[in-house]
């Protein structure tokens, strides 16, 4: 199907939860129903800084407005679940590393630290 798309955004300083709202209207050109995508974006600290994970989700509305109205109660239930697939993701990576074990054959040359050959050491 092919939509025409319209951008809106509304700035709202009295909401500390979602302080600016992004929606696109996704108007199909056949004439059929149009779709309200609400945008927001999820900052996740990492190791290497905070990284910014955009989050779509589709609002039932019938007008730009309602789509407004409706937008906090529509993105939190959809942020938890991000949060708790990538909260399960790193879990699941680090107990990936934890449990790993390293040779010294492993080690790429260079990787620093002392390395130490069991096999050389006097008795």
């Amino acid at each position: 199907m092919i939509y025409k798309r319209e951008e809106y955004i509304e700035e709202n300083d009295q909401d500390q939860k979602f302080p600016i709202k992004r929606i696109d209207v996704l108007d199909p050109i056949d004439g059929s129903a149009k779709k309200f995508v609400g945008e927001v974006v999820l900052g996740l600290q990492t190791p290497v800084g905070v990284q910014q994970i955009p989050i779509s989700f589709e609002i039932p509305a019938a007008t730009v407005q309602e789509a407004f109205q409706k937008f906090g109660d529509t993105a939190q239930p959809r942020i938890d679940e991000a949060r708790k697939q990538i909260e399960d993701e790193i879990r699941k990576i680090r107990q990936e590393a934890s449990s790993r074990i390293i040779r010294p054959g492993d080690l790429p040359m260079g990787a620093g630290g002392n390395v130490v050959d069991f096999g050389k050491l006097k008795k």
